[in-house]
């Protein structure tokens, strides 16, 4: 598979025409609950956390990312929509969702906007999703 064809949507606006890169991470922490009479350790599941990183190239004329992605600093949670093929969902093609509803949704954790000199103008933000996030396949 080749990340060539991506789609993601943040609160209803599609920011692939200037991302570059897309990554979701899912994470539940685990707490050590080994008593001194086991034999292995024991551990135990806590609630699942999950992160999606963006970024891409800045302009803040034409792009809808930076004015977007802004806007949401701040503003309570938002519905994001990752299509790693952009063309799912199906089957063996899924897509992630987590849809803004009451205290559940995405924010955003943090938005960077680099410019250095001799060098392309960046951006890149870390999405917090809040409430679950959908693996649809169908």
């Amino acid at each position: 598979m080749h990340g060539q064809d991506v789609n993601f949507a943040y609160n209803a606006v599609n920011l692939e025409a200037s991302l570059n890169s897309v990554s979701i991470t899912f994470e539940v922490p685990e707490a050590d609950i080994t008593a001194f009479a086991d034999a292995y350790q024991n551990f135990l599941a806590g609630k699942a956390n999950v992160k999606t990183e963006i970024s891409g190239i800045y302009d803040g004329v034409l792009s809808a990312a930076d004015v977007t992605l802004f806007e949401g600093f701040g503003a309570g949670p938002k519905t994001t929509n990752f299509d790693p093929t952009g063309s799912g969902p199906n089957t063996n093609d899924p897509e992630y969702v987590c849809t803004s509803s009451g205290l559940t949704g995405v924010l955003v954790e943090s938005y960077t906007v680099d410019l250095p000199v001799g060098g392309a103008a960046t951006y890149a933000a870390t999405l917090q999703h809040s409430g679950a996030t959908v693996r649809n396949v169908s």
